[in-house]
C-alpha cells in the first residue's frame, strides 16, 4: 500500500447536502419517491417510471414482464458486456443468446444480429456500453419484422442522446443503474422506463410483488455512500485501493441479488440528480476530447461513437495491440495510481456458469475486446494534469516499455492499432 494520489477508475461524487437529502427522505418517503418519478418522467418524456434496488433488478423485472406478454424465452445480448446482464436473464428464468460486438464502435454485429433476432427471440438488449451510443433505431428495424422487443441498457450511459432523444427512450423499454461508479449514484438502485402502456401494465404487475427495503438496510446504504464519498477522492483513494479484501472493481456472475423497491433514502440521495448529471457530463465530455487528442497518433484505438450520437463516456475505452500490452499498461497504472484499468475479464461466452450453454454462440470480436481493452478515467475528480500524465505514461510505455512517462507534446511515429473487422 503506497500513499500517493490515486485516481479511482470511475467515480460519481456526491456532496454532503445530498447525504442530508437522503436522510430527509425518511421523513417524507412517499413524497420523495413520487417527486423523483415525476421528474424522470418529464426528463425522458415517458409515461411509466419505476425505481428499484438495482439495475440488475430493473432488467429482471422488464424481462419477466415481456415474457408474460409473448411467452418467448430467448434474450439476445452483446457478447461483451457486464456480467450483471446475463445474471438478470438467468434470474428471470430465460436463456441467453449472444451477438458479437464491433470493436470499432461497440455496436452489435448487425449481420449476426439479423440472424439472432428471429421469431424465437423475446428481446434484444441494445447496450450503450461505457456510454457509447448504440444505433437503437437500426436494432428496432431488425426486430420489428419478428415481433421482438428492444430493451435499452442505459446503466452506463445516463445523459447520452441519439439525435437529441435521450438514451432509454428509443426502445420498447429501458433500465438505468445508480450503483457506485455510474454517472450519478445513490449507492445502489435502478430505474425502469417505458412509454408503452401494454408493457407498462405488465411491469406494474411485476413491481407490485416487490418488497420494501428495511430501515436498517436503508441506513446501511446511506452509511456506505457517506464512507465512499470520504474515500473516493484521489488524495485518499490509495487507502481502499490497497486493501485486497475489498475486491474493488471485481466482476462476478451471481443470480441471488436482492430485488426490492427503491426506498426513500436512495430517492432522497438522487434529489439533485439533474445538477449532478450536468456536472458529470461536462467533465466526461471534456476529458474524453482531451484524451482523444493526446492519444490520436499513439498505437492504440479509441472506440468511435456512431454518427448523431452524443456519448457520455463512463470511461474512455482503448484497445491495445495485445493482451500482454494491456496487462503491462494496467500494472503500470496500478503502480502510479493512474486509474487506468481493464474492464470485464472475459467475453460472456467464457463465463464459467454459462460456457456450456453458449458454446455454439461464437463471438470472436468480443473475445478480442476482453483481451485488449483498457479504460481511462473521465470523471470529474480527474484533473487536466491527470489527463496529461495518463496519456504521456501510456505513450511513453508503448514506445519503450522500460521507459518512464514522456511529454505528450511530441508526436508518436506509430500508426493506429489494427483491429480485425467483424465477421
Amino acid at each position: 500500500m503506497k500513499a500517493q494520489r490515486t485516481l479511482p477508475p470511475t467515480a460519481a461524487p456526491i456532496e454532503w447536502r445530498d447525504l442530508l437529502q437522503g436522510l430527509l427522505g425518511l421523513v417524507r418517503p412517499s413524497v420523495t419517491v413520487d417527486a423523483l418519478k415525476a421528474d424522470f418522467g418529464r426528463h425522458f418524456g415517458v409515461k411509466h417510471v419505476w425505481f428499484v434496488s438495482s439495475g440488475k433488478a430493473a432488467l429482471t423485472i422488464i424481462l419477466r414482464a415481456l415474457h408474460g406478454l409473448s411467452g418467448r424465452r430467448t434474450v439476445v445480448m452483446p457478447g461483451y458486456t457486464c456480467f450483471s446482464v446475463p445474471s438478470a436473464v438467468v434470474r428471470a428464468g430465460l436463456s441467453v443468446r449472444l451477438c458479437d460486438v464491433d470493436p470499432r464502435t461497440f455496436n452489435p454485429d448487425f449481420s449476426q444480429l439479423e440472424k439472432a433476432a428471429d421469431g424465437d427471440a423475446l428481446c434484444v438488449l441494445a447496450t450503450h456500453l461505457l456510454g457509447i451510443g448504440v444505433d437503437v433505431s437500426r436494432v428496432r428495424d431488425l426486430c420489428r419484422h419478428h415481433g421482438v422487443f428492444v430493451v435499452e441498457d442505459v446503466a452506463q450511459a445516463f445523459g447520452g442522446r441519439l439525435k437529441e432523444r435521450p438514451f432509454g427512450t428509443i426502445g420498447d423499454a429501458a433500465f438505468l443503474s445508480f450503483g457506485r461508479g455510474k454517472n450519478i449514484t445513490c449507492g445502489s438502485g435502478g430505474a425502469i422506463l417505458t412509454n408503452d402502456d401494454r408493457i407498462g401494465e405488465a411491469i406494474a404487475r411485476e413491481y407490485a410483488g416487490l418488497s420494501e427495503v428495511s430501515v436498517a438496510e436503508r441506513l446501511m446504504n446511506w452509511l456506505e455512500v457517506a464512507v465512499t464519498q470520504l474515500l473516493i477522492h484521489p488524495s485518499r483513494y490509495w487507502f481502499p485501493a490497497g486493501l485486497p479484501f475489498l475486491r474493488l472493481g471485481e466482476t462476478k456472475f451471481y443470480t441471488d441479488f436482492p430485488m426490492a423497491r427503491m426506498d426513500a433514502v436512495r430517492a432522497g440521495l438522487l434529489r439533485r440528480w439533474k445538477e449532478r448529471l450536468s456536472r458529470s457530463e461536462a467533465s466526461r465530455v471534456a476529458h474524453t476530447a482531451q484524451m482523444r487528442r493526446l492519444l490520436s497518433e499513439a498505437p492504440v484505438q479509441t472506440i468511435q461513437p456512431i454518427e448523431d450520437a452524443h456519448s457520455v463516456y463512463l470511461r474512455l475505452p482503448v484497445l491495445m495491440r495485445s493482451k500482454q500490452e494491456k496487462e503491462s499498461v494496467c500494472r503500470l497504472s496500478l503502480a502510479q495510481g493512474l486509474g487506468v484499468s481493464a474492464m470485464y475479464p472475459s467475453a460472456i461466452g467464457q463465463v464459467a456458469e454459462l460456457s456450456d450453454t453458449l458454446a455454439n454462440d461464437p463471438v470472436p470480436q468480443s473475445v478480442l475486446i476482453a483481451e485488449r481493452l483498457v479504460t481511462l478515467p473521465t470523471h470529474e475528480l480527474v484533473s487536466d494534469e491527470d489527463v496529461k500524465r495518463i496519456c504521456s505514461t501510456i505513450i511513453g510505455h508503448l514506445r519503450d516499455p522500460a521507459a518512464g512517462p514522456q511529454s505528450v507534446s511530441g508526436r508518436s511515429q506509430c500508426c493506429g492499432a489494427e483491429v480485425s473487422s467483424s465477421s
